[in-house]
């Protein structure tokens, strides 16, 4: 059973909870999920039903993502506990270090009933290894089959793909396409993702700085959507203050796009700088240049996007399935 937000799209279950959900169950294993509520009080319902009432499952494989969330994780983890299912936490969230730091005893007494603890991020590895914890590294994965190069591009289209929400600084690639387009005008900005609070601040921003014209807002776009998407644009922006792993720019790299990216949690432990991503400190003027480069730069941008191919094969999903086969088999 996979316990976590799997909320349903177009596409199918989305999130890594989703995928792992589906890719499994492709790959001949029983699964269950929940909870595809969005709903934060039907969620927990859903779920607490689930965990009590699906007899045919052996294993929780619990996503915990700390905040408001961890409120969920510690009360499936006490009925699994109670069930004596095992469960595998597996740690998400750029932040999730620093909701450690707030309630450091809570999430001991809770992550005490995992079986195993995964995360897909080396940082988030590094931070609990260091107090004590086992954690075992399996990534996040994507399907290069899907997201894979098949370039109709303008040579000066930008794309932002994210939710629109504070944590992730949209306001951040608006103000460096301002800035980017004083010297190439003919540039454009699309930004896709669901609104998070943060939607009609960036419209009211393009309207003060009379972008409408050059920035197109789509809103949320299905995962199937998506290579067509990253395949018609030149440059992919990444703008996030924390990444725990960043799918988006797996996503990107796998089509060939470059990104400029701010320099924060996972991403430079996963990409290298100036070799495969231009990465930027968190500043208009740092990240308006770095996308300049590769504007202005033929060369650096091919061979940029020539390695971020290279680095993502990894992340594949038929890669990253070994390392579940092994991790179940082993609780099994």
């Amino acid at each position: 059973m996979i316990v976590g937000p799997i909320f349903n799209s177009p596409s199918g279950p989305v999130g890594p909870g989703g995928l792992l959900y589906t890719k499994l169950k492709i790959k001949g294993y029983s699964v269950v999920k929940t909870s595809h509520f969005k709903n934060k009080i039907l969620r927990m319902t859903h779920t607490v039903y689930s965990v009590l009432n699906y007899k045919k499952y052996d294993i929780i494989l619990l996503q915990s993502y700390g905040l408001l969330a961890f409120i969920m994780e510690d009360l499936v983890s006490r009925i699994a506990t109670l069930l004596k299912k095992p469960i595998v936490f597996t740690l998400h969230g750029g932040a999730f270090h620093e909701f450690y730091n707030r309630y450091p005893n809570w999430v001991n007494k809770v992550l005490s009933r995992a079986n195993t603890i995964t995360s897909p991020s080396l940082f988030l590895k590094d931070f609990f290894e260091k107090l004590g914890y086992d954690v075992v590294y399996i990534p996040n994965s994507i399907d290069t089959n899907i997201f894979k190069e098949n370039r109709n591009t303008n040579k000066f289209s930008l794309l932002w793909v994210r939710a629109f929400e504070d944590i992730y600084n949209p306001q951040l690639a608006i103000y460096s396409f301002a800035k980017v387009l004083k010297n190439f005008s003919k540039a454009t900005l699309t930004m896709v993702g669901p609104d998070k609070g943060e939607l009609d601040k960036c419209k009211k921003l393009i309207q003060e700085l009379k972008l409408q014209a050059k920035i197109k807002i789509t809103g949320f776009i299905p995962n199937h959507e998506l290579p067509n998407l990253f395949n018609s644009h030149h440059v992919y922006l990444n703008t996030t203050s924390y990444e725990s792993f960043g799918v988006a720019l797996i996503e990107a790299g796998s089509c060939g796009i470059p990104a400029v990216s701010t320099n924060v949690g996972e991403i430079p432990l996963i990409w290298n700088n100036e070799k495969n991503i231009l990465l930027s400190e968190q500043t208009v003027e740092h990240f308006s240049q770095q996308i300049q480069r590769l504007l202005n730069d033929d060369n650096l941008y091919n061979t940029i996007s020539i390695n971020c191919k290279k680095n993502v094969k990894k992340y594949d999903w038929d890669v990253v399935y070994n390392s579940w086969k092994k991790l179940i088999n082993k609780i099994k």
